[in-house]
């Protein structure tokens, strides 16, 4: 058993993991052709297109870069999905999520202050009443701030499919978010739904990048519940 834990170990902390995760999002990018994706739109009676695929697979390598140092507890990972935050929310407003405007800036806050915590010391915790606790305020929390943005900047009717699509993973992501700074092994399974959820909102957004990115994370979950679980009870 010990020796199947160090295995996935050294898989999950392997560099050829990270490069095998940026070329599958960059591969099947190019193959499904997304990277000719464009936002077009117009400014001051002219018309414009923004090169929107090519910035999406961009934000999706660092996105997936940042996860991975997580991961390995590397918190320069934090502090890529900080600034990466930004460009994942305009992003996702340019594609149809509307709650991107309000959402995001809670999940820059959130890696932010789970950069700042692990400075200072990085201690795994058993899940307690503050996991719970930060779980349910990132749901309630991405529920309202979603109602608010599809009901106030936009002038058509919510999309309820859309609008569950889209808060219920935010919601999941605050509570992950919020969790990442006490470093609880069970918030991989957390992420692990997250993911889920966001497989599906990307297909309906019809981001291709993100699909791929989404599905890899899943797999990386798995490892780093594993591996985490593992570094915890040798903690102990």
């Amino acid at each position: 058993m010990q020796n199947t834990i160090a295995t996935i170990k050294s898989i999950t902390n392997s560099k050829y993991l990270d490069i095998i995760g940026v070329v599958l999002v960059v591969s099947v990018s190019v193959y499904l052709q997304y990277y000719k994706t464009t936002y077009d739109f117009s400014f001051d009676g002219k018309n414009y297109s923004f090169y929107l695929g090519y910035f999406s697979i961009l934000n999706t390598c660092l996105s997936m870069m940042a996860t991975r140092l997580v991961t390995k507890k590397n918190n320069i990972g934090n502090l890529i999905s900080t600034c990466n935050t930004l460009l994942s929310g305009s992003i996702d407003y340019l594609l149809g999520n509307i709650g991107a405007i309000l959402t995001y800036p809670v999940s820059f806050f959130g890696n932010y202050f789970a950069f700042k915590i692990w400075k200072k010391k990085q201690y795994l915790n058993a899940i307690d009443s503050i996991f719970f606790r930060n779980m349910a305020i990132g749901l309630l929390l991405s529920f309202l701030l979603n109602y608010i943005a599809f009901t106030s900047f936009s002038d058509k009717a919510i999309d309820w499919k859309l609008f569950f699509a889209i808060a219920i993973p935010a919601g999941i992501s605050f509570g992950g978010t919020f969790n990442i700074g006490r470093m609880y092994p069970d918030n991989w399974i957390n992420w692990q739904v997250y993911n889920l959820f966001k497989i599906v909102q990307n297909v309906m957004l019809m981001n291709i990048a993100n699909t791929a990115k989404y599905v890899f994370y899943m797999f990386n979950a798995i490892l780093g519940y594993i591996t985490w679980k593992d570094d915890k009870a040798k903690q102990l």
